[in-house]
């Protein structure tokens, strides 16, 4: 079961941060030791499940490709997304919903805009997503400051954040994209502190106990006027957001934000699938 422990407003205070901005590179980081993460967040009467997995390139497909599932309260998203696997630029995202309302956004990542198409469902439930009709197509355009930085999606923070914690840059800045709206999110790696662990390796042990962290601070602003209202995420967390990495392995422990209509929480990961070792 996870815990969900109220934080004090200063928790920011106990990362030691460092200003500067990542410098840019052409060489393509180490992927992450991890191929799938499982979260599981409980909070009163409601159980919300993520789960994220990373496909490495292959002489078929060049991208990194997320795929990523959430679920509470009979809703549900599946987001696949193909991404540049030096710096996780977005290439295409697929964005299936459903609930009340269900609706399929893609979005193709162009060099001047970006192509967002969203399709509705049709009468008949066998109909498959792809095949829907298209309800609208709009270009959106990158607001100043977004070309020249990378453009991608939340999911893909959990990634750069796992090179970042890991490697010897103090920060970086990335671009999110969320609908209509665009934000600029500046990460600071620092120390962490021992965080409380319960989660299991698939094939493997399971781990409990209490482990030293590295964290990554996020810091996210909207990046001109919002189009819409606020909508920026990550696992279902927003305003200030930690992640908690072990200092050891390197897998990413814990997630702290503020959570609608409960307030700060912590996410902690339930299951991981380890990646098998290059040959």
């Amino acid at each position: 079961m996870i815990r969900l422990h109220y934080l004090s407003p200063c928790y920011l205070c106990l990362l030691l941060l460092a200003p500067g901005l990542a410098a840019a590179t052409s060489e393509t980081p180490p992927q992450p030791a991890w191929k799938v993460l499982e979260f599981e967040e409980q909070a009163f009467w409601a159980t919300a499940k993520s789960r994220v997995e990373v496909t490495l390139p292959s002489d078929k497909n060049q991208h990194l490709q997320f795929r990523a599932s959430s679920s509470v309260v009979g809703n549900s998203e599946q987001v696949v997304l193909n991404v540049d696997p030096a710096n996780g630029q977005a290439h295409t995202r697929y964005r299936l919903s459903r609930g009340k309302d269900q609706r399929l956004k893609t979005f193709e990542y162009q060099a001047d805009h970006i192509v967002r198409e969203r399709r509705n469902p049709v009468a008949d439930p066998n109909t498959p997503p792809e095949q829907w009709p298209v309800a609208s197509r709009k270009e959106i355009a990158y607001p100043p400051g977004a070309r020249d930085n990378v453009v991608t999606d939340a999911y893909v923070l959990l990634l750069l954040a796992d090179r970042l914690q890991a490697g010897p840059e103090e920060s970086a800045k990335v671009i999110i994209h969320t609908d209509l709206n665009f934000y600029e999110v500046n990460m600071t790696r620092g120390n962490g502190i021992p965080v409380e662990v319960d989660y299991q390796v698939t094939g493997g042990e399971k781990v409990s106990g209490k482990l030293d962290t590295r964290a990554v601070a996020l810091q996210i602003s909207p990046l001109g006027d919002l189009a819409e209202k606020p909508d920026f995420s990550l696992l279902g967390l927003h305003g200030e957001i930690i992640l908690f990495f072990d200092r050891e392995s390197g897998l990413p422990l814990q997630v702290r934000g503020t959570a609608p209509r409960i307030g700060p929480m912590e996410i902690n990961l339930k299951a991981v699938t380890l990646r098998e070792p290059p040959a």
